[in-house]
């Protein structure tokens, strides 16, 4: 790739911030990050909602339920901790302005760190070939093959963060609107004791 572009990957891999805050980094090959619009946590445990109640044979009996006889909850598994809980809603409130701006600004980095990470492709093959038959030659090769996949993730990650602001700015509008057109059609209550 001789051109500005990095080869971005279509699934971008979990920062180790959030698997480290997770206590997951056992995850790292296995975790992909969700889509820039989703608000879920990728390392949340889902469980299985219950079904119907099992009935028929005495094999397929539920357990029997009772505080006595439940084990600890799940919560106290070193592997299920609950999520760490960030401010109250109300004290959280940032304009999509805001949101935007840094969307912008997330892209100029974007573009700032594409053109120069990508252009360190040339000198490396020019400094593999004029190293040919030696070890040397090979160990830069491999070098500008890994310099290239995670400098392509930064700009992934990059590309995501940028879209993630937008998509936060767009629903922050969309969810004030809502909330605007809501109380429009509630009347205020006139007070008994208005006039006494």
């Amino acid at each position: 790739m001789s051109d500005d572009k990095l080869p971005e990957p279509s699934q971008l891999p979990l920062s180790p911030d959030e698997l480290k805050r997770h206590h997951s980094e056992w995850a790292a090959g296995v975790t992909k990050a969700p889509p820039a619009d989703s608000y879920v946590d990728p390392l949340t445990p889902v469980f299985p909602s219950p079904g119907p109640p099992l009935t028929g044979s005495p094999l397929l009996k539920p357990p029997l339920q009772g505080p006595s006889v439940q084990g600890p909850p799940l919560g106290g598994s070193p592997f299920l901790k609950p999520p760490v809980q960030g401010p109250p809603q109300d004290a959280l409130r940032i304009a999509p302005g805001v949101l935007t701006a840094a969307a912008g600004r997330a892209d100029e980095i974007h573009t700032a760190f594409t053109k120069p990470a990508a252009a360190l492709e040339d000198p490396a093959q020019k400094a593999s070939a004029a190293m040919d038959g030696w070890e040397s030659a090979k160990a830069i090769r491999t070098a500008g093959t890994q310099w290239e996949k995670q400098a392509g993730t930064v700009a992934g990650w990059l590309a995501r963060i940028s879209e993630s602001l937008r998509v936060g700015a767009r629903d922050y509008r969309v969810t004030d609107h809502a909330v605007d057109e809501s109380l429009r059609g509630i009347a205020p209550r006139r007070s008994k004791l208005e006039g006494l």
